[in-house]
């Protein structure tokens, strides 16, 4: 089982400013600066986002036997839940740790699309469908499970935004940290393989992935600052991991580009 939890103390903390997305910035405008308090991250390939990276780009690695992680989920939801689902369960808990994140953001390009499949498969069979199944393939069923596990009240958002999903998670984090400085967001992007009758509709490789970031407002006035920019080649690897293992590194800029959209990170200096 592979996967890695960090929490950053003061002097490894990576503060990430985000500057308004519509483009550049104009005088008067605030940037709003925000660190990675904790991060997780589970991928059947490696226990490392660069790790994970460097096999990826070096070629499409054979599928990896790893069981997906489930061993923070009482046995009585785990047993009930999809491979897909327990992922982002446990990485959340993992993420979350003793935290009681204030806002909650579960993002997933696609879904639990192998149980939709087995649904849509019932009804074809006209088996008819069961209430526990059907509750547990909508988009936000792994948020739900995650407060009901954790015993949280905060607001959640279930986001789906094509291959630039972490893209559009990431600014609904700002946005809630704007208004809410003191508070914390547990921000969560998960997606595994598609099912082989949909593998064609989509351009980016077949990886099995879950990254969870811990998010505040950042105290320093420097960090990595994001902003829109031109769109090159959309990326064949999702954004989430792909920015982790960046951050990680000492490389001082990311580019990226998703759904014709391009989106750069860049470090500044203190």
């Amino acid at each position: 089982m592979h996967r890695e939890l960090a929490s950053l103390d003061a002097a490894k903390r990576v503060s990430i400013r985000s500057r308004n997305w519509r483009g550049s910035l104009a005088e008067g405008d605030v940037i709003h600066e925000l660190d990675v308090e904790r991060w997780a991250f589970w991928s059947p390939e490696s226990a490392h986002p660069a790790v994970w990276h460097t096999r990826w780009i070096s070629g499409m690695p054979e599928p990896a036997p790893a069981e997906v992680p489930g061993g923070a989920i009482p046995a009585a939801h785990r047993r009930r839940m999809s491979s897909l689902t327990r992922l982002a369960v446990q990485i959340a808990i993992e993420t979350a740790g003793d935290c009681k994140p204030d806002f909650l953001i579960f993002c997933s390009q696609h879904g639990d699309l192998t149980r939709l499949r087995e649904m849509l498969n019932d009804i074809s069979s006209g088996v008819e469908l069961s209430p526990t199944t059907f509750s547990q393939s909508v988009h936000n069923a792994s948020a739900g499970l995650f407060t009901i596990i954790s015993r949280s009240t905060a607001p959640v958002s279930a986001l789906a935004a094509g291959s630039s999903t972490f893209a559009a998670g990431w600014l609904e984090a700002e946005g809630f940290l704007v208004t809410h400085p003191e508070a914390r967001v547990l921000l969560l992007t998960y997606d595994e393989p598609l099912p082989t009758e949909y593998a064609n509709y989509s351009s980016q490789a077949p990886c099995a992935y879950a990254v969870g970031l811990l998010l505040r407002c950042a105290a320093a006035q420097s960090g990595v600052a994001l902003r829109p920019a031109p769109a090159k080649q959309d990326d064949s690897l999702p954004l989430a991991p792909l920015f982790l293992a960046w951050m990680l590194s000492r490389d001082d800029s990311l580019h990226a580009s998703a759904d014709g959209q391009g989106w750069v990170w860049t470090r500044t200096a203190k």
